[in-house]
């Protein structure tokens, strides 16, 4: 016999806070506002809001945004700023009832405090393509939390994941021949 599931839920009327507005989280903030989410997004410095973000702030708002969200997507290089930057201060910030997805890198999350925080229902759920140490230990409590979704680290792997990166190369290649900068080229200071 088929029964109602009354506990899923939406986008729809939801806040959404995008960690991290590079490429990705701009087509994840896009997306997500197509299903009728509000969104909310930080970037690392002062750039033009999309029309399809409703606030946009800098890094130091990020406190100020984490009680406000519904979702926060976390879509952010590893560096020594961002390292543990989720931890039991910021779950501590979060809605009960939020969830908490990472499609950046593990070790922005501190995983011992998210397991916590987990249990103690502090937040509600997480969604995690990436984990602080690949692949995750098998002996990991994750693997067996009913308010946790684990993929393996290829959430934008598609039946056209390399057709778009035979044309990213092919057009940084044209970029590289012309002198000119190229679309994803690495900032070694950064780190990414």
């Amino acid at each position: 016999m088929w029964g109602k599931d009354e506990t899923l839920s939406e986008l729809r009327g939801k806040t959404v806070l995008i960690v991290g507005l590079g490429d990705i989280g701009m087509e994840a903030a896009r997306l997500a506002n197509c299903f009728g989410a509000r969104i909310l997004a930080i970037a690392r410095s002062k750039k033009k809001k999309p029309a399809f973000v409703s606030e946009l702030r800098t890094a130091s708002y990020l406190d100020v945004l984490l009680p406000k969200s519904d979702i926060v997507v976390i879509c952010l290089p590893h560096t020594n700023d961002t390292h543990h930057l989720f931890d039991k201060t910021k779950f501590a910030l979060m809605k009960s009832t939020a969830i908490l997805m990472n499609i950046g890198r593990g070790g922005i999350i501190h995983e011992k405090e998210l397991i916590d925080a987990l249990r103690r229902k502090q937040i509600a759920g997480a969604a995690l393509d990436v984990t602080e140490q690949e692949p995750l230990s098998a002996n990991s409590p994750l693997w067996d939390m009913e308010n946790v979704i684990i993929t393996p680290h290829h959430s934008g792997l598609s039946e056209k994941y390399m057709d778009r990166a035979v044309d990213l190369f092919c057009e940084n290649l044209k970029l590289f021949l012309k002198g000119k900068k190229l679309r994803t080229e690495v900032d070694k200071k950064r780190g990414y």
